[in-house]
């Protein structure tokens, strides 16, 4: 049997991954470039560990709210 709450929509699932890893992206890059770091794979891997944590972060909410904003709460 399948909960009512754990469904993610297409449209949920894009402007999530899209918003949160777009924008920590920036945010570190931003850093990076303020901060006068080299911009190497050594400097830019944490920075791409963030963003799919934040995209990650943002499915999981989704997945655990309904419509409404309730937490682990079905639809009704």
């Amino acid at each position: 049997m399948r909960s009512k709450f754990l469904k993610l929509n297409s449209h949920d699932f894009i402007n999530g991954l899209i918003i949160a890893i777009f924008c920590t992206f920036i945010t570190g890059f931003y850093q990076l470039i303020a901060n006068d770091g080299a911009i190497n794979w050594m400097t830019v891997k944490p920075v791409i560990i963030a963003a799919i944590g934040s995209g990650v972060s943002y499915l999981t909410k989704n997945l655990l709210t309904n419509s409404k904003g309730q937490f682990m709460r079905g639809e009704r």
